[in-house]
């Protein structure tokens, strides 16, 4: 195992589940992206927060569309 799998939290191993990568909207905000098998993940500031208490990031699935060669 490597890097973050070794890794432990509350006593149990972390597993990597998806690899994302930063990526910035037409309109200049950033976010993260990548697959979980065949479903999209993203990782967004959560644009809707009020105050500390709120999550500063959402985790959202969307349909993956199919992959064309390699390409993320």
């Amino acid at each position: 195992m490597s890097g973050h799998d070794q890794s432990r939290d509350r006593g149990g191993p972390m597993l990597t589940a998806a690899k994302l990568w930063r990526r910035t909207s037409g309109k200049g905000s950033e976010y993260f992206a990548g697959r979980l098998g065949g479903v999209k993940v993203l990782v967004m500031e959560n644009r809707d927060r009020q105050g500390d208490d709120d999550a500063t990031h959402v985790l959202l699935f969307a349909e993956a569309r199919p992959r064309d060669g390699g390409a993320r």
